[in-house]
């Protein structure tokens, strides 16, 4: 039986759609492991139909959607819940430019960079508060990990435009 992430990535490729893997599974490609109970990808808003149909056809029904989030929940024990966040096809470029390839076993899916990834959780975060813990100590393992990767200029603006109110202090203190 194929994973969750197999049947989106290898779906998705027949279709010629790209995805992006991103929330706790796609935390390995900065060495953080922390458990999770779904798979979050992103993808552009226009190509949401092809992903649709690939759940579908998994058994997977659609259990919620607004403006730029979907989830998708299978009742098979061996199939996770998938939660879609959709972004226009300029965000999904400029995401996409810079992913790098994270390899899950029996398939490999692209991850955003650690820059891209910390605003997404930024965005996550701001958008719902009760996700602070949780993502705030994902960007802070991130940047232990990739220091190199995102300046504390490039962390201070991203913090200001995407985070909530005091993350970019939250963040370093924890550092």
């Amino acid at each position: 039986m194929k994973s969750t992430e197999e049947l989106v990535a290898e779906g998705l490729a027949e279709r010629g759609v790209p995805v992006l893997l991103i929330g706790g599974m796609a935390l390995p490609a900065f060495d953080v492991v922390r458990q999770t109970v779904d798979m979050d990808c992103l993808l552009v808003d226009t190509q949401e139909g092809a992903l649709n149909a690939v759940l579908t056809e998994a058994g997977y029904e659609e259990l919620q959607r607004v403006e730029g989030f979907a989830q998708y929940v299978s009742s098979s024990v061996y199939l996770t819940d998938v939660d879609v966040m959709l972004v226009d096809e300029g965000t999904f470029e400029k995401i996409v430019a810079r992913s790098q390839p994270l390899d899950l076993g029996r398939t490999i899916m692209r991850v955003p960079c650690a820059a891209h990834m910390i605003m997404l959780k930024l965005h996550a975060t701001k958008n719902n508060p009760k996700r602070a813990t949780r993502d705030v100590g994902d960007i802070v393992e991130i940047l232990r990990n990739r220091p190199e990767q995102v300046s504390d200029d490039e962390l201070r603006a991203m913090c200001e435009r995407y985070g909530p109110d005091g993350v970019y202090n939250r963040i370093t203190e924890a550092l």
